[in-house]
């Protein structure tokens, strides 16, 4: 009995040193991260974005477009839409890391939606319904985790979004204000690095993507 308690603690003792060892190796191996200030570029595809493309006519699917007379209201009931298809948020960003906590980026995104009228009678074509939306926001970023591979970050940012609406009484303009909330995000990779991030606003509600550093 004794002797089977030596052999247990003795094989004890040796894979506490077997584990201190490897864990000493692993940690003097392991490279260290190393803070170099530069430039990123990074594109990502945001799905819902919070942007009056999606929350205006892009959801509500009318049958036909706001009249601005009694003829063209009773002209506009002769039509009927078919599918409506939105883009997402495409965005392309540029960023200057400053310190490894805190980065400033411009995000230029775009929005849309597309859709189709057609005759009620003959069922012809009649003409296009196209919302375009384009954002420019300043953005900071504060990164709170930062390895050679990993980073994890929030960020936040408010600019200014030009929409034009198209359809058969011709094109409207309309400057809005755009931001973007992100409490959570992340890239993976070193100069070529994958994103994902969890949104409020014309960015997405959650974005995906990728990144170069240089």
């Amino acid at each position: 009995m004794k002797r089977h308690i030596l052999k247990i603690a003795v094989s004890a003792v040796f894979l506490m040193f077997l584990s201190g060892n490897i864990a000493d190796v692993s940690a003097r191996s392991r490279t260290k991260y190393v803070f170099e200030p530069g430039d990123e570029l990074r594109l990502t595809w945001g799905v819902a974005p919070l942007d009056a493309v999606t929350m205006g006519n892009a959801f509500s699917f009318p049958d036909c477009c706001p009249s601005q007379t009694i003829t063209e209201e009773i002209l506009g009931t002769g039509y009927y839409g078919g599918d409506g298809y939105l883009t997402g948020a495409v965005s392309l960003t540029y960023t200057h890391r400053f310190v490894k906590w805190f980065e400033l980026s411009g995000i230029l995104t775009y929005s849309g939606y597309y859709r189709d009228y057609f005759d009620k009678y003959t069922g012809k074509f009649a003409y296009k319904d196209n919302d375009n939306q384009f954002s420019l926001i300043p953005f900071v970023r504060f990164v709170w985790v930062h390895t050679n591979l990993v980073r994890l970050y929030s960020g936040i940012g408010l600019g200014l979004s030009v929409v034009t609406d198209t359809d058969r009484y011709g094109t409207d303009v309309e400057v809005l204000p755009a931001f973007a909330v992100t409490p959570i995000g992340i890239t993976v990779g070193k100069d070529i690095y994958g994103i994902a991030e969890l949104s409020l606003g014309n960015t997405g509600m959650f974005a995906v993507g990728l990144g170069y550093k240089f």
